[in-house]
């Protein structure tokens, strides 16, 4: 029954469109998919032809009955090695480090391959007799080697479920159940040609799970993107083989912001498909957020690849709405660093660039890092705890109290992520804030400080403990979304919290571009948010343009109040004069002694904030301080 062969095809037929249209990322699950579509493709014409010769024996010599036949059954075995072999490349297990293991698990294929292939001697599988085709008496082998593979890759996929998404466990496990399943039915039904049909439809599952070249790239010049760069370094890193230039570029979110989303994305575009063109002996990858790499082997001369990519990016990108000039800055990552895995080397390329500034850094003797390994490790683990504690909704939210001037009694807090490493350490905020907003966790982290402080509202009685408001930071690279304020809003909503509460704190540093915060900032205050200053005297101060911002408090940074507190001028008590003259409260930071109370006090601070009242502490310590007030 030859009426599956035709929806078996058109299936086979989708997927080798899908998979040869786009670019592939030369790793060992894609080589060994190429040869797998190569085998099934042999098996199924095999399959049909001997089938065919088989039902009209008489009109063909012996031969050609053995030759087509026996071709079948070493493709038929070939094709199940091969989805083992498919399985463990899509858990990163490489078996080839290890001969004697390789040989081993070789070992089934290989004895079942020799066995048919003696059949026109021995008649073990099949023999052509006077009556035709007959199955010999170990023709079972067939089913006992598809078995052995089948329960060795579903044992893979067990031990190794770690390395995999559930997604991605589900999608290798159920084509391997597939498998099984077709070899079942065979068994159960020889006069169907269905077997083909069932590895079909395993192949369009490990198609769709895993190897679809669209998981691997962006829609931006079809570059592959940061998931690609993770699996084609884990394999170069096995091999201890890998030379990484990355290229990103400065400024990309104030550009970004300033530009607009759609035209920097036809830039990057523009950018992606020069990389790929310009560079085809080396594999072109883009990591999101300005950042690029082009990773190779050490016969690339990476000397002369930097020096074109800084030749190109001296010429502007054209665009529909006009030429773009980008400046960039490069990093270097070899085997020779010794990172020694995936994630150290995105880590430290992330790092890297970051902290790049004028031009790569190359000597005679190869490429040297722009950091000590020390400061390098310092700040990978720092990132790694962010994402520790971001990913599993573990950051912590201090609150350190604002107090009366008058009074010094509470009136409100500001909330502090906390975030602590492996060793329950907490890491200063100086160390881990850049890292978020140049990372892209700002914004979860953000959130997360946002949901804390809604839910410490909603748990406690405020009016008791005295307090007005609490102030939550707000980042400038969260301004960035365009859904901010409806995010916002909603962990509002969710909670029933009036935002009259939230007070949200933006630095003095992040007005420079004034357009670039002001729809964001009156969008938010229109749904209720009041605004607060923080760090003045730290940036561009100027009076005139923070007064084109809604803002209900101006916090004077600490180093304004320590300045005053050794040489007391006018200057202070006019600037504080002429907020309070607008309507604008006033909250002097950095308060440690009685004297320093005093002093802000007498000049117009309204509030007052530092350790002489407490340092930022744990929710529940506040709450055990202030509680009973």
């Amino acid at each position: 029954n030859y009426s599956f062969t035709v929806p078996c095809l058109l299936m086979l037929v989708i997927v080798l469109v899908s998979y040869f249209n786009k670019p592939r990322l030369p790793i060992r699950a894609n080589r060994t998919f190429v040869i797998l579509l190569a085998v099934q493709l042999l098996v199924m014409f095999f399959d049909i032809v001997s089938s065919r010769l088989d039902e009209s024996y008489k009109a063909f010599d012996v031969a050609t009955l053995y030759v087509m036949n026996t071709a079948y059954f070493v493709f038929y075995l070939m094709r199940i090695y091969l989805f083992f072999r498919l399985t463990l490349d899509i858990v990163h297990v490489d078996v080839r480090p290890n001969p004697w293991v390789e040989r081993v698990l070789a070992l089934p294929f290989v004895a079942s391959v020799l066995i048919c292939l003696s059949s026109p001697v021995t008649g073990l599988v099949f023999a052509i007799g006077e009556a035709g085709y007959a199955s010999g008496p170990w023709y079972g082998i067939i089913y006992a080697c598809s078995l052995f593979y089948i329960l060795v890759s579903v044992g893979a996929l067990v031990f190794n479920v770690r390395r995999l998404t559930r997604y991605e466990f589900d999608s290798a496990l159920a084509f391997n159940v597939i498998l099984l399943a077709g070899n079942a039915v065979r068994y159960l039904f020889p006069d169907l040609l269905v077997m083909d049909l069932f590895s079909t439809i395993a192949i369009a599952m490990a198609f769709l799970g895993f190897l679809n070249p669209d998981l691997f790239t962006t829609a931006r010049g079809l570059a592959f993107n940061s998931r690609g760069f993770r699996l084609l370094m884990s394999e170069r890193c096995a091999l201890d083989d890998y030379h990484v230039l990355g290229v990103a570029l400065q400024n990309y979110h104030h550009e970004r912001g300033m530009l607009g989303g759609e035209q920097m994305d036809e830039a990057i575009t523009a950018i992606n498909e020069w990389m790929q063109k310009r560079f085809s002996h080396v594999v072109a990858f883009y990591l999101g957020a300005g950042r690029f790499a082009l990773a190779g082997d050490g016969r690339t001369d990476w000397d002369e690849v930097r020096r074109k990519v800084d030749t190109r990016f001296q010429i502007s990108w054209r665009t529909t709405r006009g030429p773009l000039h980008f400046v960039v800055t490069f990093a270097y990552v070899s085997s020779e660093s010794g990172l020694g895995t995936a994630d150290n080397i995105i880590n430290s390329l992330t790092i890297f660039l970051d902290n790049a500034q004028q031009d790569v850094w190359y000597s005679s003797g190869g490429a040297i890092n722009p950091m000590s390994i020390r400061e390098v490790d310092t700040q990978v683990e720092v990132l790694r705890a962010l994402e520790r504690a971001v990913g599993r909704h573990e950051v912590e939210v201090f609150l350190q109290p604002v107090m009366h001037s008058a009074t010094h009694e509470l009136a409100g807090a500001e909330a502090l992520a906390r975030i602590y490493d492996e060793h329950g350490e907490i890491i200063p905020a100086t160390q881990f804030i850049p890292i978020a907003e140049k990372s892209g966790h700002i914004n979860r982290l953000g959130e997360q400080v946002l949901e804390k402080t809604c839910d410490f509202i909603l748990s406690h009685d405020l009016e008791r403990m005295g307090l007005e408001w609490i102030n939550v930071n707000l980042s400038p690279v969260q301004c960035l979304q365009q859904d901010l304020v409806d995010q916002f809003k909603a962990v509002l909503e969710r909670r029933g919290i009036s935002p009259k509460l939230i007070h949200l704190e933006i630095t003095e540093q992040s007005m420079v571009d004034y357009s670039l915060l002001s729809r964001q900032i009156l969008a938010l205050k229109d749904a209720g948010f009041q605004f607060v200053l923080d760090d003045y005297g730290t940036g561009y101060s100027n009076l005139t343009r923070a007064r084109r911002y809604p803002f209900e408090n101006i916090k004077l940074d600490m180093e304004v109040v320590w300045d005053y507190m050794r040489d007391r001028d006018e200057l202070v008590p006019l600037v504080l004069q002429g907020f309070k003259q607008t309507g604008c409260a006033i909250t002097a930071e950095g308060i440690e002694t009685e004297e320093m109370a005093t002093a802000l006090a007498e000049i117009g601070s309204d509030y007052l904030q530092g350790f002489l009242f407490s340092p930022p502490i744990p929710m529940d310590e506040f709450v055990r301080t202030y509680g009973a007030a």
